[in-house]
């Protein structure tokens, strides 16, 4: 679980209100000061671990003497490849004495970190500000609204040893092990033991009507019908790619996904560079994220037909 700790300045403006009007005042000026920093290597250590677990799946998933043994079973000369492969990673260790060589391990988290540290932050203050405005609306006392405001806060992993993480950050997770799955199975050498893929979905009462239809999906890894398709698909997605070998992919029943699932240009489906959507927020929340934390990459929305659950009544 990631915790932010700008809970405390939340809770500490919610005490200091003494009226729906000074509360949400009150959050957004609490908002406007809080630094995302602290929260940014919490986040940027959950990505990490969860590169660390799906690189540790798949040798669960993948022992080495069995991908070698479905490579000898495909014909191929593995004790030859393994010289090639000495001699290859010889030159570059030989290179590398002369040219800088970036470490790849970690980069994307270190790089996404700080996207997702503000976006969560963002959401967290605008579901607050909501919650009291609805309140007032409703002429809801005030002490009944500010123990609300406290739950929402533990809901969203605003305190140092959360019940959950913010929805965001746990997409996130979700996402990085995910993606780092596909490109460990993209590798030549998996590839030649496991040429398929198949779509793996988790199936249960969250399941989405995209995921349920393609849960099974087999293609051979290279099929350009991938792209577009590949997991994690939407908001809070939690299929992912699974590798097979030659003989069980060749005898897969489902073999072309559903052409309604391709993806309609929001949450995850083709963009893994989003950011928060301007009209989904307060105005005077947006504008402080906005001159704080800058506006870098494609706006998305957070909810879509796409992942929907049940089909709407006709």
């Amino acid at each position: 679980m990631v915790g932010d700790l700008a809970g405390f300045d939340y809770i500490l403006a919610i005490e200091r209100a003494h009226d729906h009007a000074q509360l949400r005042a009150s959050l957004v000026n609490a908002y406007r000061h809080i630094h995302p920093m602290l929260l940014v290597g919490r986040i940027t250590e959950a990505l990490i671990l969860a590169e660390l677990a799906a690189m540790y799946s798949l040798t669960i998933d993948y022992p080495a003497r069995q991908s070698v043994r479905h490579l000898n079973a495909r014909g191929w000369r593995v004790p030859s490849l393994f010289r090639q492969a000495a001699a290859w990673l010889s030159d570059k260790i030989a290179k590398a004495v002369t040219v800088p060589v970036e470490y790849e391990f970690g980069r994307r988290p270190e790089e996404r970190a700080p996207r997702v540290a503000k976006a969560a932050q963002l959401d967290t203050a605008a579901k607050l500000v909501r919650k009291v405005e609805a309140d007032a609306a409703a002429a809801v006392p005030l002490d009944e609204t500010k123990a609300e405001l406290r739950q929402l806060l533990r809901e969203l992993g605003c305190e140092p040893k959360p019940i959950a993480s913010h929805p965001i950050i746990t997409e996130e997770v979700q996402s990085r092990f995910a993606r780092t799955r596909e490109t460990i199975l993209d590798l030549d050498f998996y590839r030649a033991a496991y040429p398929y893929w198949r779509y793996t979905a988790t199936l249960d009462e969250r399941t989405t009507l995209g995921c349920r239809a393609l849960h099974g999906l087999t293609m051979p890894a290279g099929d350009p019908k991938w792209v577009g398709f590949i997991p994690p698909r939407h908001w809070r997605c939690r299929a992912h790619v699974e590798a097979v070998v030659h003989s069980e992919g060749v005898r897969a029943k489902k073999t072309s996904p559903a052409g309604e699932y391709a993806g309609d240009g929001t949450f995850g489906t083709l963009n893994d560079e989003w950011e928060p959507k301007p009209g989904s927020y307060p105005e005077d929340l947006w504008a402080i994220y906005k001159e704080a934390k800058g506006i870098q990459s494609p706006h998305i929305e957070m909810d879509g037909a796409w992942w929907r659950k049940e089909r709407p009544a006709k």
